[in-house]
């Protein structure tokens, strides 16, 4: 047999087991077929996205305002408008800088007449057509910078509707007419049957009166600093708020949405927390079992409580590091708090919220 010619097949066959030293020219690895790279979320990235992130790609289609959760709701005109960056995503982000002329206001601390400035981001493929005329704006105020939420022109029938909403605390929703509270879960235990109230709406499921804190009193929401300061882990605390209201006035001052009975003030019955979307009562909330009675301040008294954010269940927490938003409230006044995330580190706090303390 002429063995010289097996010599090539024997090369080829023991190949794949590398037991020949071959000539890199003469054996050409089989070309791969290119492979675009996916379009990978951000890190932490939640479900649907967080508020002023957008990841991913794609249209996004225009949502339905919720002006029930809004934190200052105002009306007036477009004074001016500059435009900012655009992002080169698809579609891309549009930034203007809004001026407001303000001649209402149906939730918030603005005052009519004031003239205010604040930053505007849509994602859309158009540019963005703001209306002429008398608009509706929804605006937020979030780590010292106001963000306008939504602008829309306002005729009668839409302005009464939205009345309505900023007329209810926050956290509440109008389905078909039907009030719902937050305490909604709590049923009987949201509100002591034998308490009556001349409140003008109630929770069509406990009973609940639509309490306001009234915009006399000065509401303030504060990050508590960490026991140890982590950099690049927990710039904004481990998820501890403190939450203030103060009477500035020279005369005592009832604050209807905060409940006390006796001396105790009922901090955890009275305040809601609002996160991607949904009301969660403060952790700990067991409900109103016996009638209570408005707080009432002594003109330049402050009263105080610290609220932990990372006990509720039930938002989607980040994965490695990402931002999340809290908004805390008292009847119909909050305040957002937009909270760094690092689940390395927040992640055994959260569980250990949740132990029974012994």
């Amino acid at each position: 047999m002429n063995t010289h010619k097996l010599i090539p097949s024997v090369l080829i066959l023991c190949l794949p087991l590398g037991g020949f030293a071959v000539d890199p020219p003469q054996v050409r690895p089989t070309p791969r077929p290119a492979i675009q790279p996916g379009v990978r979320p951000l890190p932490g990235r939640l479900p649907g996205g967080l508020p002023g992130r957008f990841p991913g790609r794609g249209p996004v289609k225009p949502q339905a305002v919720n002006w029930a959760e809004k934190q200052i709701v105002v009306t007036g005109t477009v004074a001016n408008i500059k435009q900012g960056p655009t992002s080169r995503s698809l579609p891309p982000i549009f930034n203007h800088t809004l001026t407001l002329d303000i001649d209402g206001v149906l939730r918030g601390d603005i005052k009519p007449g004031a003239n205010l400035t604040a930053n505007h981001s849509a994602r859309q493929m158009q540019k963005p057509a703001y209306p002429k005329g008398k608009v509706i704006v929804a605006i937020s105020k979030v780590r010292g910078s106001l963000r306008i939420e939504a602008v829309e022109a306002v005729d009668a029938k839409k302005l009464a509707a939205i009345k309505l909403a900023c007329e209810l605390p926050m956290g509440w929703k109008n389905v078909n007419g039907k009030l719902t509270s937050p305490w909604a879960a709590q049923k009987k235990r949201a509100w002591p049957k034998a308490q009556e109230t001349d409140a003008k709406h109630m929770c069509s499921v406990t009973g609940r009166p639509a309490l306001l804190a009234g915009g006399v009193v000065n509401y303030t929401v504060e990050k508590v600093p960490p026991t140890k300061a982590i950099k690049w882990t927990n710039p904004d605390g481990d998820g501890q708020y403190k939450i203030t209201i103060t009477n500035p006035t020279a005369k005592p001052v009832t604050v209807d949405a905060l409940r006390q009975a006796g001396k105790r003030i009922l901090w955890k019955e009275s305040l809601v927390i609002m996160c991607q979307g949904k009301s969660y009562t403060v952790p700990g909330s067991i409900g109103l079992l016996r009638p209570t009675e408005a707080v009432t301040l002594k003109p330049g008294q402050s009263i105080s409580t610290t609220v932990n954010a990372l006990a509720l269940v039930g938002p989607s927490w980040p994965k490695g590091g990402y931002r999340i938003e809290f908004q805390f409230c008292l009847g119909e006044r909050s305040s957002k708090q937009s909270f760094y995330y690092m689940s390395r580190h927040h992640d055994a706090i959260r569980a250990a919220s949740k132990k029974p303390v012994n």
